[in-house]
């Protein structure tokens, strides 16, 4: 992984994968991957190759919508720094019953807000 630069940004490299739509991160073996705790970080200086790379994947139709997210490292582990990309990363935040089976407590909101449980007849 990347050390973070002076002012401490890091940015991760996402797309779509086209062959079933999902959120891809750049991972260190250039390769795509789903976990973005898996994917390869980068400092601003070294964020314009990477991205570069990246085109090469879309232009052979691996991926879709290549472009570069701010990220931040948590407790929990790498999170993207907005809530947009939070949500593309994460799943939808409105409701438990829409979260990601595979990203176990995504629903924590970062503010401590908690999601809103509805009664089932």
């Amino acid at each position: 992984m990347a050390k973070s630069t002076a002012d401490g940004s890091l940015f991760a490299i996402t797309a779509n994968d086209l062959r079933n739509g999902l959120v891809v991160y750049l991972d260190d073996g250039r390769g795509w991957t789903e976990d973005l705790g898996r994917a390869c970080l980068f400092a601003a200086d070294g964020l314009e190759a990477a991205l570069a790379d990246a085109a090469g994947a879309e232009a052979s139709g691996q991926v879709v919508g290549v472009y570069e997210i701010a990220v931040e490292r948590a407790e929990e582990g790498v999170r993207p720094v907005r809530f947009r990309e939070r949500i593309r990363a994460f799943g939808p935040s409105t409701h438990v019953d829409f979260r990601r089976a595979d990203v176990p407590g995504h629903l924590d909101h970062p503010d401590g807000v908690t999601a809103v449980s509805f009664a089932r007849p």
